[in-house]
């Protein structure tokens, strides 16, 4: 064999031993070795190409290479080589392609295939180096599948997603975002990120990104935060930002994930705006007692705000002994779990911020957020329906008393009577008219004090259930009036009254009501004189404290008793019934009347003097 292409033969090296050690190395070689002629006839046909084809050399050799080739290689072969051949024109030689080959069971692979052209004895061979790439391709294929399956998921959920380069460009864009901004991905990508967000976060974060790269300190990366997005419209909404960095191939990214948390926020506010306008108080706690969330009408119950009493103990709210057992409370329930208050109602006693008790109802319950343990209490001040059934009590005995002094005081000036009259008719028949007058008289007397008794009742049910309009009152006239109805009064003429009216002059309230307390307190004053005394009098005192009236009536009277003045506003009692007949209803009408408009009454007896002081508003 001779020509320019064949290789040398090394010094001391025969044709044949030469020729079997390069035989040798073309059957260990990895790649499939062929050798066609110019007519695409196989001359060789390596061990490694048998393995790929699945042909024995046998088989091959001196067939045309394109029963190597599927459709439609296997048409075109030798027009290409004949073409090759008459222009020169080379597609395939001396290069490196991608083809498809076909093996003995007629299954179809991807292959590289290298074609070089030599001459052997001036006879035109064309060498061809093939390697199979199925598993290459394969994995190839893998890798586009996953990267499509990645894609799709990336561009289907419900999440936005972006990531970025170090220098904080946009390089992924997922239709959630294109959704959530309003911008199309190809009109952002390659853009910094900083155009999705408001001011001032806008103009910080290159400055963010710095200072982390040279300081290593996270703001973000690694964790979820709430921040606020731009729209391409210049909306700015709230989201949830999570953000990770990961190294892919040597390069530093960041991807972070939104999601719009305008829904969530609106439906948070709507349900904070419920919960502080409640009528209830709401508190929520952890589970070591510290105060989470404090509503509105919890300011108004306690007294404390929100500022004051987040973050603190909620034992801040109790009275002691509560206030030392509550963390003990909760300790031993979280290790027993023996349940006291918790999943029940109960009435506890609540603090107020002056340092007040008072009675409330608590109902707590137990909630597990986001693996943490946290009880809400639902608080309601009972302050007033307590006092309603503390009143309505006093007003059942008050009824009671009444019911059965009212029946004696009626009926023993009845009997009485009828006796004394049954004891006149006997005089009358036996001549002793000067009996009969005494007996009558003393008739008179009874039923005078059974009408002062049914005056007091009718009066009494008038003040319970009078229902007059607000006018302004002539204070200083309605002492007056008040003065001249008790003049007709025993031992009128023996007072002197002393005036000293310093107070505003008018009054909005109901005149009846006015001109009864002030009647009242001056006929007490008369009737109780202490007529030993060489002379009595009565102390009239007016005068304002900030926006309340006080009516003050002293007198040297006869004074209550020590004893007594426990029950001096109770009904049915006379401290002074030798001196004077009454009902025992004076005071307690009294009371009632002052208490109907919104104000009080105190009795003091200093410096010898029995005083009764009456606060009113200015306007009721």
């Amino acid at each position: 064999m001779s020509g320019k292409n064949i290789p040398q033969i090394p010094p001391n090296e025969n044709l044949q031993g030469y020729t079997t050690k390069l035989s040798a190395v073309l059957n260990t070689v990895i790649d499939g070795i062929i050798t066609i002629d110019h007519r695409g006839v196989i001359d060789s046909f390596n061990r490694s190409a048998e393995r790929i084809f699945q042909y024995d050399a046998i088989e091959v050799i001196g067939c045309n290479v394109k029963m190597l080739m599927p459709d439609p290689y296997h048409g075109e072969h030798d027009i290409y080589i004949e073409n090759y051949l008459s222009t020169g024109d080379k597609n395939v030689i001396g290069a490196i392609r991608e083809v498809q080959a076909k093996r003995k069971d007629g299954t179809v692979f991807p292959m590289e295939l290298s074609v070089n052209e030599m001459s052997i004895s001036g006879v035109k061979m064309f060498v061809g180096t093939i390697r199979d790439i199925s598993d290459i391709k394969n994995a190839e294929q893998s890798s586009k599948d996953s990267q499509a399956s990645l894609q799709a998921i990336v561009d289907n959920t419900v999440d936005g997603l972006i990531t970025i380069d170090r220098r904080g460009c946009i390089e992924t864009f997922n239709r959630a975002c294109e959704v959530l901004f309003g911008y199309e991905a190809k009109n952002v990508i390659g853009k910094n990120v900083k155009v999705l967000m408001p001011e001032p976060y806008r103009e910080e974060h290159d400055g963010y990104l710095q200072n982390y790269y040279t300081s290593g300190t996270r703001k973000v990366i690694g964790i979820g935060r709430q921040v606020e997005g731009r729209k391409k419209d210049g909306t700015v909404f709230p989201m949830d930002l999570s953000v990770s960095e990961v190294e892919v191939k040597g390069r530093t990214i960041y991807s972070g994930i939104i999601r719009d948390i305008s829904d969530i926020q609106e439906a948070q506010l709507r349900l904070a705006a419920v919960l502080d306008n409640t009528v209830d108080g709401l508190i929520t706690i952890n589970e070591y007692g510290i105060i989470e969330h404090y509503n509105k009408a919890c300011e108004v119950i306690f007294g404390f705000t929100m500022i004051e009493t987040v973050g603190k103990n909620v034992k801040i709210l109790m009275p002691e002994p509560y206030h030392s057992e509550h963390d003990e409370y909760l300790s031993n329930y979280h290790k027993t779990g023996v349940k006291r208050v918790i999943g029940s109602g109960r009435e506890v006693v609540g603090l107020r911020k002056d340092g007040s008790t008072f009675p409330l109802d608590l109902s707590v319950s137990e909630v597990n957020v986001h693996g943490r343990k946290l009880y809400s209490g639902i608080v309601r001040d009972i302050s007033v329906r307590k006092k309603t059934q503390a009143d309505i009590k006093k007003a059942n005995a008050e009824l009671e008393e009444f019911a059965y002094r009212t029946s004696h005081d009626l009926r023993s000036p009845l009997i009485s009577s009828i006796r004394m009259l049954d004891l006149v008719n006997e005089d009358l028949r036996e001549g002793q008219t000067d009996d009969s007058l005494e007996k009558i008289a003393l008739v008179q007397t009874s039923l005078g004090k059974l009408e002062t008794l049914v005056k007091d009742i009718l009066v009494l049910t008038k003040v319970r259930h009078a229902q007059e309009e607000l006018i302004e009152v002539n204070v200083k006239q309605t002492i007056h009036e008040a003065i001249g109805k008790i003049k007709g009064m025993d031992n009128f003429e023996r007072l002197k009254i002393d005036f000293d009216l310093s107070a505003r002059n008018t009054l909005c309230l109901p005149k009846t009501l006015f001109a009864l307390i002030v009647e009242n307190l001056l006929s007490n004053a008369v009737k109780y004189q202490d007529i030993a005394k060489p002379k009595s009098y009565i102390k009239i005192k007016t005068y304002n404290i900030s926006k309340r009236f006080i009516l003050e009536v002293s007198d040297n009277g006869l004074g209550i008793p020590k004893k007594h003045q426990a029950s001096l506003f109770s009904m049915f009692k006379r401290f002074h019934p030798k001196t004077s007949f009454g009902s025992g209803l004076g005071l307690y009408m009294l009371k009632n009347t002052i208490e109907r408009l919104e104000g009080e009454i105190v009795f003091t007896d200093e410096d010898m003097d029995t005083k009764f002081i009456v606060t009113l508003p200015m306007t009721n």
